[in-house]
């Protein structure tokens, strides 16, 4: 089987993670703040604060923002569930929004239909890693005094016009899960230019503590340890030969599918100066999504089919009374997608072979 996407870690990253063992310092320590800084220096960020996942990130984010019951945040639909459970964590309500069928991510537009008196915050989404419109977004939130908090846990390495994601909006929220371009086992990464916030996030990273058993505010343990630290500095390092080996697939397959009947290759803005192509996502324009993919995994290729929406989970239904339909576009943008196996130990051969077996049952 071909999989979705490929663990990228060898022996350096078990040199690094056994010498903070043999150290007998494996906590947050040295190793987090060095990774810390190499983050802060490669996004061009002036403030980073690393947490044991992405969802940690978020929801310390939402905390420090000073979301509360009874707030509503505006979160897109087609997005990982993490970026709505957490406004549910505070006991606020998460208000899903259509995507735009051609990026696949949020817009400007599509969040100021749905600002309201009781609208405390906006999480948009760099959806496959690439980057939203950040421009028209960052924008509409200082027009109407909002805070953005940006699911950028896909999107690592790639550029909006020339600029790095990360050091662009207000907060910035990164993954290191497995299937990311840079990984940590589980962690993930906030970058700020605000370093009132950042200090306040630090707190909230640890118990509340602004010095060690002095808790000033209600906080919790979202720290990172130094041995997924030392992991994160190694795989920083080889960052950017993941991203031009991915790039180069995509390419590949952007050239091969653009002719190839009923696949609509990702579209890509002209602000967009880097994809990140955490996945590669095609779409199917006519026929029955879900029988190619059986017969791709009949035939050795994983497929994934995308986060289902969000107002598509039966939690959420049971919640909020959502239907499928109660998006239409989210469900059938969502409902044509296919993720193919892009990862940069892929190579030439699994990839001629995917192509052509998508092409074969694409006829």
């Amino acid at each position: 089987m071909i999989p979705i996407t490929n663990i990228n870690l060898n022996e350096e990253e078990a040199k690094a993670a056994y010498d903070v063992v043999k150290s007998g310092w494996v906590s947050m320590g040295k190793k987090v703040k060095e990774f810390e800084n190499n983050f802060k220096k490669y996004v061009n960020a002036k403030n980073t604060i690393a947490v044991n996942n992405g969802t940690a990130a978020l929801h310390a984010c939402l905390v420090a923002v000073g979301v509360e019951p009874g707030d509503e945040v505006i979160v897109p639909s087609l997005t990982f569930i993490s970026t709505a459970n957490v406004v549910l964590y505070e006991k606020a309500k998460p208000v899903l929004v259509e995507c735009d069928p051609k990026t696949y991510n949020v817009t400007a537009e599509e969040i100021e239909k749905n600002i309201t008196k009781k609208t405390k915050a906006i999480i948009p989404v760099d959806m496959n890693g690439m980057p939203i419109d950040y421009d028209s977004i960052l924008e509409l939130a200082e027009k109407h005094s909002l805070p953005v908090i940006l699911d950028s846990a896909e999107s690592l390495g790639a550029e909006y016009k020339n600029k790095k994601v990360g050091g662009i909006a207000p907060i910035h929220c990164f993954s290191f899960y497995p299937n990311k371009n840079a990984t940590t086992g589980e962690g993930g990464m906030i970058t700020t230019n605000d370093s009132e916030l950042a200090e306040k996030i630090r707190m909230i990273r640890t118990h509340g503590q602004d010095r060690r058993y002095h808790h000033v505010i209600l906080g919790y343990n979202y720290r990172l340890t130094d041995i997924q630290a030392a992991i994160g500095i190694v795989q920083m390092k080889r960052l950017e030969w993941v991203l031009k080996k991915k790039e180069n697939l995509a390419k590949i397959y952007n050239e091969v599918f653009e002719n190839t009947k009923n696949i609509e290759t990702p579209f890509v803005p002209a602000y967009v100066t880097r994809h990140a192509w955490y996945m590669y996502a095609i779409c199917l324009k006519n026929g029955n999504r879900d029988e190619l993919v059986k017969k791709l995994q009949e035939n050795g290729i994983e497929i994934r089919l995308s986060f289902p929406p969000i107002h598509t989970q039966p939690v959420y239904q049971k919640m909020f009374g959502f239907n499928d339909m109660s998006l239409p576009l989210t469900f059938n943008t969502w409902n044509k997608l296919i993720n193919i196996p892009i990862w940069a130990g892929m190579g030439k051969e699994k990839q001629d072979y995917i192509i052509s077996m998508i092409k074969k049952f694409c006829k």
